[in-house]
């Protein structure tokens, strides 16, 4: 089954980021922050999206905007294209 984004929304992928093992031991409950921007990777675009992104084009996304909707076993990653602050050449 094929997920087709609607409503001015982008399907993509986000790259994935690796947590160091810096070998420290840090607090129960401390968590580290995370970057508030990610590298994503356009699979699809919303046909009413104001700006045509061709699939495979990396963008720099707000990564609290992103939205996971999983659907009949499949887990997809979603994105407004307002929060798409930039692309990467």
């Amino acid at each position: 089954m094929k997920f087709c984004p609607k409503n001015r929304y982008l399907l993509v992928q986000t790259e994935k980021q690796e947590d160091a093992d810096s070998g420290v031991l840090l607090p129960e409950g401390f968590a580290l922050t995370k970057d508030k921007y990610v590298v994503a990777t356009v699979l699809d675009t919303a046909s009413d999206c104001k700006e045509r992104v061709t699939g495979g084009t990396k963008v720099v996304v707000d990564a609290t905007m992103l939205e996971e909707v999983s659907v009949s076993g499949e887990t997809y990653e979603i994105v407004l294209e307002n929060y798409i602050v930039g692309l990467l050449e």
